[in-house]
């Protein structure tokens, strides 16, 4: 039996490259999500959206909500095209409605107009958030299955960071120029990532999926060649066999199958998990940091620079999952231990902002900033990267597309009835509002702990036996290919013909 190569180094170079290019919709999904707290945030912005009167309550959640609705569409849009289209044109569609809704933003005229190009960028990110995860999976050996994975998330990470300080930098610019050249740079990557696109291989599960067995092995090969032929071809074997098991007739769509007896487990968790990345609190922190700073006494650019700074706590987080823990932790050890991680964080960061708000003490509020710091750290280090690599590989192959899909458009419903009360949240609970995520995080840890199953090292056809399901394991295939296997079947062959001949 070959041994395991865990983590990064089991990976070839083009397998990384791959992983890389398909990972920009972390990117994306990053400098789309995180350009918007640096855009509200400028003045200019609030006196050309929002009127004389500066009063924009309402039209900056809009935006803000509009993204998610954007998102909600796409991710229920993703979920129907990804098995149709293949999770590789899926990623095409997503970067071109991103450059539209790239345009229709640094354009806007008005509230209006704004709020459909966030609308268009939340739809792009809809797309291509849940389909990566599912695509990487797919192309990933079980060992390794945790960093090609999390690259979704070193990038998403890395995305936010440059949208901070792009956000930054646009200060230093005049007039709407401040938020029209930020917003303008979501178009970019986009654009990188729809040529790239053009190079990628098909998911050679999906190959599999319309007996394409050629084409899926090449891929296979192509990207697992130098882990040597007993590697692929076991892993090629074993993909193939429990496609043909789960391919049985049956008169039920994928879409209603989430719901049945044997996989409702998978769906709630995988819907548990997705939902919590929002209501852990690190959404509203992301979305809502520069009204948090403000509270705490910080004022002007101020606020804006500690809000790209942010980014680097969190990309140290992800650099450190990525690379140290992310194949080597079990998925249970790490999602158990930073949920009850982040309420504590979050327990200490409601008593500063209780007691250190408006800036009354000073070095009280460098605390509260720290802690946001620590949490921007923890939220990367514990859940940006497994909690997707857990949602791509519970489900069968049949219904990973709409199993992630769905879970993403439950996600995109939390997050629009969230984000806009977070901005009535703020002024009229403020610090109070944390408890809700507080206990939020208490009940996820205390669901993984009695109802998620180990799936580290096993491939994504083993992850199934995990929940009951009938597989064919390596060890069936082996047995069922050995010489006496095989001797037993040409002897049974060979009567059957005898007695076809007698019969005649």
């Amino acid at each position: 039996m070959a041994k395991r190569i865990a983590g990064h180094r089991g990976n070839s170079a083009r397998s990384i490259l791959v992983g890389l290019a398909i990972s920009l919709a972390g990117f994306l999904y990053g400098i789309d999500t995180g350009i918007i707290a640096s855009t509200i945030a400028h003045d200019s912005f609030k006196r050309y959206m929002y009127g004389p009167g500066n009063d924009g309550g309402s039209i900056q959640a809009g935006i803000v909500s509009g993204y998610y609705a954007g998102y909600a569409f796409g991710s229920a849009l993703a979920a129907y095209i990804m098995d149709k289209l293949s999770r590789r044109w899926t990623l095409l569609l997503g970067c071109c409605l991103s450059l539209v809704g790239a345009i229709l933003q640094a354009a806007a005229v008005n509230p209006a107009m704004m709020i459909v190009g966030r609308a268009f960028s939340g739809s792009s990110t809809g797309i291509v958030y849940p389909t990566a995860p599912v695509y990487l999976a797919e192309l990933s050996l079980a060992e390794n299955r945790g960093f090609l994975v999390g690259l979704k998330g070193l990038m998403n990470t890395l995305g936010f960071l440059v949208a901070g300080f792009i956000g930054y930098a646009g200060a230093f610019a005049y007039g709407d120029l401040q938020w029209r050249i930020p917003l303008a740079t979501q178009g970019p990557p986009a654009l990188l990532m729809a040529v790239l696109t053009i190079f990628l291989p098909y998911s050679p599960r999906w190959l599999a999926q319309r007996e394409r067995y050629t084409d899926a092995k090449k891929v296979m090969y192509s990207l697992h060649g130098h882990r040597g032929d007993d590697v692929v071809e076991a892993e090629f074997a074993e993909m193939c066999e429990q496609i043909r098991l789960e391919a049985g007739p049956t008169k039920m769509d994928n879409f209603k199958k989430l719901f049945t007896r044997q996989y409702i487990r998978r769906t709630l968790l995988a819907c548990l998990i997705v939902n919590m990345q929002k209501l852990s609190g690190s959404n509203v922190l992301q979305n809502y940091q520069s009204i948090l700073y403000a509270s705490l006494g910080y004022k002007g650019n101020t606020v804006l620079l500690i809000g790209a700074l942010y980014g680097f706590s969190a990309i140290i987080g992800q650099v450190i999952n990525v690379f140290a823990t992310a194949d080597h932790w079990t998925r249970r050890k790490t999602v158990i231990s930073g949920s009850y991680t982040l309420a504590l964080l979050l327990a200490v960061e409601t008593a500063l902002s209780k007691f250190y708000a408006d800036g009354v003490n000073e070095n009280g509020s460098r605390v509260a900033v720290a802690f946001i710091f620590l949490f921007s750290f923890a939220y990367s280090f514990f859940f940006n990267s497994v909690a997707w690599v857990i949602v791509a590989e519970i489900f069968p192959l049949g219904l990973r597309g709409v199993g992630v899909g769905f879970s993403v458009f439950t996600q995109s419903v939390t997050a629009i009835w969230l984000s806009y009360a977070a901005s009535i949240a703020f002024d009229v609970i403020s610090w109070r509002f944390y408890l809700v995520f507080i206990a939020a995080n208490i009940f996820a840890g205390t669901i993984y702990w009695l109802y998620l199953p180990e799936t580290r090292f096993l491939t994504l056809e083993e992850v199934a036996a995990e929940f009951g399901d009938e597989v064919i394991t390596r060890e069936d295939i082996v047995k069922a290919a050995s010489p006496v296997a095989t001797e037993r079947k040409e002897r049974t062959e060979a009567v059957s013909e005898h007695v076809e001949t007698t019969a005649r």
